[in-house]
């Protein structure tokens, strides 16, 4: 679990049902395989999921779900194995879901809305992006030298897939801006800290999509809750903003916020002296488990690709330097590591919005930062491209 300085309210997709006026709305179907077994509807929240109702399906599949409903909310069919189905009902919705006899995973059909058919083509797309990819991973990891022409093919290969997956819900969400299926579209994601929409560029899709569902469903709580996370996105990136006018002398002219720190040996590195590399810039803490965890990872890498010009600039949250300088001996970091020694203050971590360790971002040889928070395979593909 990452240790977090600051805690921000968790931002996802916001559901409630309003106590006033309300529509009777049914989710019936079949579901032959869990004959006997039991059903769960859950609702979104913002910080768990809300169980509406459960059922044991009847002899012949059969099931039907019936409660009142104010505004379009996203549920949850759920199975006993975990596995589920999306649907975004509207009040008054009469939904038929009939799930295939092989179960969940072999696909269902839905009739009655629009909107849930919409879902299950973002579903259905990113299951199968996320199979791809896992494939290349499979076959990068069973190779005996990853820097071979095979292994840059299949790293090129992940990246176009992420691409197209990426290309996919832009356009998706271009073509459906009245629906509101393309909220689901903009918090899909690949990994479970991978989002498809994962460029600070991507705000902007947000932002028309949050525009548009206001207009056409102020009373809905998704969109209440998009409006919210819309806010708080421009308000981190406005914040970021001003600090970078205020550290302006230290601003390169690709926009990097250039820092210059004491190494162990108590000399000051700046991070623009590594221009020319791609470099790791990451953020960690003797004190924190997880940091020298992720940094005994990263061993491996570096030392891999330190020669083609790979470097990491290690920013430690420490106050103790004896604690600092222990760790980095013990653990036997081969990289540039510095330390203000301000922590909880830090002035590193204040420019980069750092809110949590570990926390990486990766910065190309133009000084571009073009990822953030990622390690093992995934850092070793960006690499591949990037050298």
């Amino acid at each position: 679990m990452r240790k977090h300085f600051i805690r921000y309210p968790l931002i996802i997709l916001v559901l409630a049902v309003a106590c006033n006026k309300s529509d009777n709305t049914t989710i019936s179907g079949n579901y032959i395989k869990g004959a006997g077994e039991y059903l769960v509807l859950e609702m979104l929240q913002s910080s768990d999921i809300l169980e509406i109702d459960s059922l044991k399906i009847r002899r012949n599949g059969n099931f039907k779900f019936n409660f009142q409903l104010d505004h379009p909310e996203l549920f949850l069919i759920r199975n006993q194995n975990g596995k589920h189905i999306n649907i975004l009902a509207f009040p008054g919705d009469n939904i038929e879901v009939n799930i295939a006899p092989a179960g969940f995973k072999q696909g269902y059909t839905i009739e009655g809305s629009d909107e849930s058919k919409k879902i299950q083509t973002l579903v259905d797309k990113v299951g199968h992006t996320k199979s791809r990819l896992d494939s290349v991973n499979k076959a990068l990891s069973e190779l005996d030298d990853p820097d071979s022409e095979k292994g840059r093919a299949l790293a090129n290969t992940y990246m176009e897939i992420f691409r197209d997956q990426k290309m996919h819900n832009i356009r998706f969400i271009v073509e459906n801006l009245n629906s509101l299926s393309s909220i689901y579209a903009l918090y899909q994601r690949v990994a479970p800290d991978i989002y498809v929409l994962n460029d600070i560029m991507d705000l902007q899709y947000f932002k028309i999509v949050a525009d548009s569902a206001q207009a056409k469903y102020p009373g809905s709580s998704l969109t209440r809750s998009l409006v919210n996370d819309v806010k708080v996105r421009l308000s981190e990136y406005n914040s970021m903003m001003t600090l970078n006018k205020l550290s302006g002398k230290n601003i390169s002219e690709t926009g990097m916020i250039d820092l210059e720190i004491e190494n162990t040996e108590g000399d000051l590195v700046s991070l623009s002296s590594l221009n020319g590399n791609v470099v790791l810039l990451s953020f960690w803490s003797s004190w924190d488990e997880q940091s020298r965890k992720a940094n005994r990872l990263l061993k491996n890498i570096y030392n891999k690709y330190h020669d083609k010009g790979f470097e990491v600039y290690a920013v430690a949250m420490d106050q103790d330097r004896s604690e600092w300088k222990k760790a980095i001996s013990f653990e036997e970091y081969p990289w540039i590591n510095v330390c203000e020694l301000t922590y909880p203050y830090s002035y590193a971590a204040t420019v980069y919005n750092v809110t949590s360790i570990p926390v990486n971002y990766l910065i190309d040889r133009e000084g571009n930062i073009v990822a953030k928070n990622i390690t093992g395979s995934i850092l070793a593909t960006w690499l591949d491209n990037l050298l």
